[in-house]
């Protein structure tokens, strides 16, 4: 695995996301990352947790959907704190 942290994401509709921490969660490699401004000078409030996948030898990420995986893998790494 390739450490990601801190490098900059670019997606096909030309956002860009840093990744600010990285995790492998049941033999798949998450990325929780926060979108940048459009002028790349800041990160916005929006936190988007990508899992890395491979479709015919190329690898590229998709947004994890599941509000369940995505609040498993923030905790997991320690970007939200558990609920009591």
């Amino acid at each position: 695995m390739e450490n990601r942290i801190n490098q900059v994401m670019e997606l096909a509709d030309g956002r860009k996301y840093v990744v600010i921490k990285q995790a492998i969660y049941k033999g798949n490699n998450y990325f929780v990352s926060m979108r940048l401004t459009d002028d790349e000078e800041d990160v916005t409030d929006e936190i988007i947790v990508f899992q890395e996948v491979e479709h015919e030898g190329q690898k590229s990420v998709q947004k994890v959907k599941d509000p369940n995986l995505f609040s498993l893998v923030c905790k997991y790494v320690g970007v939200l704190e558990e609920q009591e």
